[in-house]
C-alpha cells in the first residue's frame, strides 16, 4: 500500500501499531462549501455564472455534496442555486440557513436537497452575539429542524463554535439535536480554528458516544491545522468532510479538500472515489474565479509542488523521481518541472542539454552552469527555457 503505480510514501504509515485506534468510516463524503464559506473570504465574489462553472467542475471531480450558498444573502444567490439544481448534477445540493422559517422557505423555493442549520453552541456566540440562553437556542433549533423536515429537506445541524463551548452544554446540544430531534446529521464546527487535533478527537468521541447520527466536521485553518484536524476527526469515525477547494474561506481559510482527499488515498489507503487527476484543474478554476492567488508552494495544487531547482535534489529525480517526490504529479493533474537557477548543478545542465539535443564538453557545461547561477542570482528567480537556450548558444558558439 505504501508503494503504488504513482506513489512511494512511508511504510510506517501502514504499521499495525501506528494504525491502532483509528476508526475510519466505511464511506467518506465530501461536502464542498467553496461557494458559501469560500465566498466569505474577504474580497471574494462569485457571480451566478461562476457558481455554475464551479458546481459543474466539483461534480466532475466527484464531490458528493455541494453547499451552493446561503439563500438569504441575495436574489442572485438564489437564482444560482436554482440553476445549479436544474443542472441535474450527481452531487446533492444544499444551502445554509439560520433558524428562521423564512430562510428555510427560500431553500425550499430553490428546490434544494437539504439545508445546514446554523446553531451557535459556543458560549461567546450565545452570550455576546445572539444574547440567547442555551434553552432558547435549543428550542429554536428543534422548531427549525421540524419545519425543514416537514418540507422534505435533508437536515444537517452545525454546532457553531462548539470547540469553545462549555462541555456540559455541548453534551446537552448533542443529546437534543443528535438524539431527540429529527435532524439527519450533526456537525462539529471549529469556527475560528482554535482546536488541536487531540481536542477534535475528544469532541468527536463525545458526539459519537451520545448520538448515532452521522457526523460532519468543518474546520478553519487559523493555526494551519485544518487538514490535520479533519483527518483526526475522520479517524474517530466522522463520516462527512466539509471543506473548500484551495482552502478558500474566511480569514486563514477552510480545510483544503485536495489535501484531505490525497492524504487519505496515499497515507491511509482510503480511496474516497474522487477523480484525483481533476484536482489541479479544479484548483486553477477556483483560483481564477475567486481572484485569490494560490501560494506557489501550496501542497498538492501549488505551482511549485513539483518544481525542482536544487542540484542535489534534481540529480536524484533524474534517476528516480521518488528520491525527491512522494507521488507522481500526474496523479493530481500536475506536471513535473525541473528549472534552472542559483541552486542548479551540472546534472541538471546535462539533463537540459540532452532535451535540447545539444552536445557540450565538460568545460562548456561548467561555463553554462556558471552563467546560469549568475543569471539566477541577478533575477532572484529561475531561468526560462528561452534564457537557458540563449546561454547555451552563446557558450557553445564561443568555444
Amino acid at each position: 500500500m505504501w508503494i503504488g503505480d504513482k506513489w512511494h510514501v512511508s511504510p510506517y504509515n501502514f504499521r499495525e501499531d501506528v494504525l491502532e485506534g483509528l476508526n475510519f468510516p466505511p464511506e467518506i463524503i465530501f461536502s464542498d462549501c467553496t461557494m458559501r464559506d469560500g465566498e466569505q473570504q474577504a474580497g471574494v465574489v462569485f457571480t451566478k455564472e461562476e457558481k455554475i462553472k464551479i458546481a459543474r467542475k466539483l461534480d466532475e471531480l466527484g464531490i458528493q455534496e455541494i453547499e451552493a450558498g446561503t439563500p438569504a444573502v441575495s436574489e442572485e444567490d438564489r437564482q444560482a442555486m436554482k440553476t445549479i439544481v436544474k443542472e441535474g448534477l450527481r452531487a446533492n445540493v444544499r444551502g445554509v440557513c439560520r433558524l428562521l422559517k423564512k430562510d428555510i422557505d427560500m431553500a425550499v423555493d430553490c428546490d434544494l436537497w437539504g439545508v445546514l442549520l446554523s446553531t451557535p453552541s459556543g458560549y461567546l456566540q450565545l452570550e455576546y452575539k445572539l444574547k440567547w440562553s442555551g434553552e432558547e437556542l435549543l428550542s429554536k433549533a428543534m422548531e427549525a429542524i421540524d419545519y425543514a423536515k416537514d418540507h422534505g429537506l435533508y437536515v444537517a445541524v452545525s454546532s457553531l463554535d462548539c470547540t469553545r463551548s462549555h462541555l456540559e452544554f455541548f453534551r446537552k446540544w448533542v443529546t437534543s439535536i443528535g438524539v431527540e430531534s429529527r435532524a439527519d446529521r450533526i456537525r462539529l464546527t471549529d469556527t475560528v480554528g482554535s482546536a488541536s487535533p487531540e481536542a477534535i478527537k475528544f469532541i468527536i468521541r463525545t458526539m459519537k458516544e451520545i448520538s448515532r447520527k452521522p457526523v460532519e466536521v468543518h474546520c478553519h485553518n487559523d493555526f494551519g491545522l485544518a487538514t490535520a484536524n479533519t483527518i483526526a476527526a475522520l479517524g474517530e469515525g466522522t463520516e462527512v468532510v466539509s471543506g473548500t477547494i484551495n482552502g478558500l474561506g474566511e480569514r486563514a481559510g477552510n480545510t483544503p479538500i485536495e489535501e484531505v482527499a490525497l492524504a487519505l488515498r496515499l497515507l491511509y489507503g482510503i480511496d474516497t472515489g474522487l477523480r484525483y487527476e481533476k484536482l489541479y484543474e479544479t484548483s486553477k478554476l477556483v483560483e481564477k474565479l475567486s481572484r485569490i492567488k494560490l501560494q506557489a508552494n501550496k501542497a498538492v495544487v501549488g505551482d511549485n509542488a513539483f518544481r525542482h531547482e536544487s542540484g542535489m535534489v534534481v540529480s536524484g529525480i533524474i534517476v528516480n523521481p521518488y528520491t525527491g517526490e512522494a507521488y507522481d504529479p500526474e496523479l493530481v493533474g500536475q506536471n513535473r518541472n525541473i528549472v534552472l537557477g542559483k541552486g542548479s548543478g551540472r546534472h541538471i545542465i546535462n539533463y537540459k542539454l540532452k532535451q535540447l539535443g545539444v552536445e557540450a564538453s565538460d568545460e562548456e557545461v561548467f561555463k553554462i552552469l556558471e552563467r546560469v547561477k549568475i543569471e539566477g542570482i541577478k533575477k532572484k528567480w529561475f531561468l526560462t527555457d528561452k534564457e537557458f537556450k540563449n546561454i547555451v548558444d552563446e557558450v557553445v558558439q564561443s568555444t
